[in-house]
């Protein structure tokens, strides 16, 4: 079982839902099958080199897009895999608890509260 979360990502032609797979070994934003992200216009940003789950390094383009993961729209840098599987990284999840329950298959993710949502402190 892999957890999964459901985000809607965008770029200049086209939005789309997609169920990724939600990767805390995966440092970047987002990482989407190559067919999806053609249709969906992304702008080349650049390049940078990653180092793979099995030690391999690689030169990776970076594109620029949005996703929308609770209800909060940013601008995000989106991988390209030749893989059928979207992938959720960590700098998407910045600012959120996530917690995986194995043996009913369940992931809830909530955006932490900030101080200021918290209210005033407690005398």
């Amino acid at each position: 079982m892999s957890p999964t979360f459901d985000l809607e990502v965008m770029g200049a032609r086209a939005r789309v839902s997609v169920t990724a797979i939600i990767d805390t070994g995966f440092e970047g934003d987002v990482c989407l099958p190559t067919a999806l992200a053609v249709s969906l216009g992304l702008e080349l940003t650049g390049q940078i080199e990653v180092e793979l789950a099995d030690g391999t390094v690689k030169r990776q383009l970076i594109f620029r897009g949005s996703a929308d993961l609770l209800g909060e729209t940013r601008e995000v840098a989106i991988y390209l895999t030749d893989s059928e599987d979207a992938l959720l990284g960590t700098a998407l999840l910045a600012g959120c608890r996530l917690t995986i329950d194995f043996p009913t298959c369940k992931v809830r993710l909530v955006r932490k509260a900030t101080r200021k949502e918290k209210g005033p402190p407690a005398n």
